[in-house]
């Protein structure tokens, strides 16, 4: 349990702070009313469709890293690293500016209420264009999780959230002879926190003399074809999944924002309960990940299903605590955005889904950690898939459209969908573990992918 706690808690640490700057910069442009939180939240799947690149390819690079890992082989980690880096700086550059012409039909697309529209297009072109900075920071703090140096992400993060802050004071209403920029200070403020999250993880690795660096990322040899390959096809199962599950949100979303601002702004913040959840389920995932993946690198077999376990047990724990604090809290985290007691009420009532919620999705990002670690990447990519791209959407669209429910009728849909994908995803790691337990050290652990 040591070794899980020393990579889960500071992995934690780094998503809660990005999850505590997005809370913070949804109270600070809540001064803006209820229409731009809506705003705001209506980039979300649209961005992070994009973003999906990356997020896969920066989980590649940590199997990659971490199996390198526990091979002791520091050439290989850092030539799969580099090859990552540099196709991550060309793919920023240009999707960011083909989505930053294309932000007006994007936001028509998946907004459409007409009061928020305008300012959605306004945060989605600034973020896109400037997505190099956050995209290039995602790979570094991937590889560095890889080899368990969590505590630098984390830091990382740190520097992001405070400047964002920062930013976000001085720009949304205009302090210190800064101008007012509304929602547009919002995402400037964002970008400068994601371009100092850049500098510092970059800065770290240019002085540290460890086991990755980035001496020749930029100056070295031509891309190696079969090491492109190779990447490709650990990633390619990661990045269908990712865009493939975002479509899904994205569906929901659209039809999410059929209902009214202030109903979807309410929502929006509840999500920002479960983004809590989120974080220290991923903080989990990444240990799960990196443990087991320098266990079968290692071929050190008899360790893989110990650290499944802890991480387990650790997750349903912290999914009761997590839980509790939810509804316990309820009324006076509401409190902080809104003024409306309606509002406040609605919030409350939401948080009992969103603690049923949080034992679900914590437990099931252990699992599809776990399964990553041993090198599936395949089945997580096809039960997510099912279940946000056909179920979420699907019931969103009978339940809130067709059978009246409102905006119940999205949180029903979120439970079922959850409640099969946990399922899906016990069963599945149960057999890749299984497969594992057969593999002898001649072997390739990673047959489960097969």
């Amino acid at each position: 349990m040591k070794e899980v706690l020393k990579i889960s808690i500071p992995a934690m640490l780094d998503s809660l702070v990005a999850v505590i700057i997005t809370s913070i910069d949804t109270r600070m442009i809540s001064v803006l009313g209820p229409e731009a939180i809506s705003a705001v939240s209506f980039t979300t799947q649209p961005k992070m469709i994009v973003f999906a690149v990356f997020f896969a390819l920066g989980a590649a690079t940590s199997i990659f890293v971490a199996q390198a890992y526990g091979r002791e082989d520091a050439e290989e980690a850092n030539a799969c690293f580099h090859t990552i880096l540099r196709v991550t700086v060309l793919l920023s550059v240009s999707l960011g500016i083909l989505a930053g012409v294309l932000a007006r039909p994007i936001m028509h697309l998946c907004n459409h209420q007409a009061d928020t529209v305008e300012m959605s297009v306004t945060f989605f072109r600034i973020i896109m264009v400037c997505m190099i900075f956050h995209s290039v920071s995602v790979i570094i703090n991937s590889a560095l999780r890889g080899i368990g140096k969590t505590k630098v992400t984390f830091f990382s993060s740190i520097a992001m959230g405070a400047v964002d802050i920062v930013m976000n004071y001085l720009l949304i209403e205009g302090r210190l002879g800064f101008p007012r920029l509304e929602v547009a200070g919002d995402a400037i403020a964002t970008v400068c926190g994601t371009f100092a999250a850049c500098v510092f993880s970059i800065c770290y690795l240019r002085r540290s003399d460890g086991f990755l660096h980035l001496k020749g990322v930029f100056t070295g040899r031509r891309l190696n074809v079969e090491r492109v390959k190779q990447i490709r096809n650990k990633s390619a199962g990661i990045v269908s999944e990712n865009i493939l599950t975002r479509v899904g949100f994205l569906l929901s979303g659209i039809i999410l924002s059929t209902l009214d601002s202030g109903q979807t702004a309410v929502y929006y913040v509840t999500m920002i309960l479960l983004n809590y959840t989120f974080a220290i389920g991923d903080g989990l995932q990444t240990a799960a990940l990196t443990l087991i993946g320098r266990s079968i690198g290692a071929k050190d077999l008899e360790h893989v299903r110990g650290y499944n376990r802890k991480c387990l047990l650790l997750g349903l724990i912290l999914s009761a605590v997590l839980s509790g604090g939810y509804l316990l809290g309820a009324e006076w985290f509401y409190g902080r955005f809104f003024s409306d007691r309606e509002a406040v009420a609605l919030g409350v009532r939401f948080t009992y889904v969103a603690a049923v919620l949080t034992f679900l999705q914590i437990l099931r990002l252990v699992n599809i950690g776990t399964m990553r670690g041993i090198g599936d990447v395949k089945a997580p990519m096809a039960v997510a898939i099912v279940c946000v791209l056909i179920v979420n959407p699907g019931m969103s669209y009978l339940l809130t459209v067709m059978r009246s429910h409102g905006i119940w009728g999205i949180w029903q849909a979120s439970m079922v969908s959850q409640s099969i994908w946990f399922l899906a995803s016990f069963y599945m790691s149960e057999r890749d573990l299984r497969r594992a337990d057969l593999c002898l050290p001649d072997e390739p652990a990673a047959r489960g992918s097969q």
